[in-house]
């Protein structure tokens, strides 16, 4: 007869295989922030001096203390199995169940992304507005990262040059690239249309072809699209972890339940990084 702690370690080992080998889109579109306390504040955000001659003294910047602080969250999933299947080893019954956790777990930090991601229009960044907001104010520009317009070829240039074109506090450009594409189901014949075909319906050559990446999130069940930068350090999206994907077990319920406790815990969050990396599209022609 098997016992509790052989099946510990084989589920812990059935769990750790299939989280270690599942991408989450979260790496992708977020920086990863290692967070050793309850929450982060984010007091470099925004602050990015540029390169200058070097001329006498070190032009040294006060850094802004925009007081964007993220607070960490407790999540987790849990299975029980009775424990005469331990005893009689049937735990095999339960191994898709605890590769179904793993998978879970792994790809609940791309959640997080995907929920600051849609509702970006109303939660706040570090400058105190919206992530996506009509009045960004940097130096003395003011800059709008939405607007309206339905996924197409003219779209995607107008949003590309419009990011392109946004400056620092010293009227410096960031060099902004967009090089990502996201947007949910309802909009994936378009992504196709606008990002995979070299041609056009009438022949002629489609400008916007191979010219950026495009990610399908499910989480989007709307018509709006985003175009994003995500090729540098910080990206548009922070995932700040504490704990992620920590499989746990308990047998303290045997003698009164007489069953066992599988599970996972997370202490993590998701927020906003910076928005000139990320423009909103509601998706709706102009």
């Amino acid at each position: 007869m098997a016992h509790f702690e052989e099946t510990s370690i084989g589920f812990k080992s059935i769990f750790q295989k299939t989280y270690n080998d599942t991408t989450s889109e979260a790496k992708r579109l977020a920086t990863e922030i290692k967070s050793n306390d309850l929450s982060e504040k984010y007091t470099w955000l925004g602050n990015f001096p540029n390169m200058k001659e070097w001329i006498g003294d070190r032009d040294v910047k006060v850094l802004s203390d925009f007081g964007y602080t993220l607070e960490n969250k407790l999540y987790e999933a849990s299975v029980t199995v009775p424990n005469i299947h331990i005893e009689y080893d049937k735990v095999g019954l339960y191994k898709p169940a605890i590769e179904q956790m793993a998978l879970n777990a792994k790809l609940f930090p791309s959640e997080l992304v995907a929920d600051v991601l849609i509702n970006g229009h109303t939660n706040l960044c570090y400058d105190g507005k919206a992530f996506f907001a009509a009045d960004h104010i940097t130096g003395t520009d003011t800059y709008a990262n939405m607007g309206a317009g339905e996924l197409n070829t003219a779209n995607v240039l107008a949003g590309m040059n419009f990011m392109e074109s946004i400056k620092n506090a010293n009227g410096k450009t960031l060099r902004i690239k967009p090089t990502m594409l996201v947007c949910g189901p309802t909009n994936r014949s378009a992504a196709i249309q606008t990002l995979e075909k070299e041609f056009k319906a009438g022949g002629e050559s489609n400008e916007t072809y191979k010219m950026v990446e495009y990610m399908v999130l499910p989480e989007i069940t709307g018509s709006e699209w985003f175009l994003l930068d995500i090729s540098k350090p910080l990206k548009p999206f922070i995932a700040q972890v504490a704990k992620d994907g920590i499989f746990e077990a308990s047998n303290d319920d045997k003698f009164m339940k007489d069953h066992a406790l599988f599970g996972v815990k997370s202490f993590m969050n998701a927020g906003y990084g910076l928005w000139q990396l990320a423009y909103r599209f509601s998706g709706t022609a102009l």
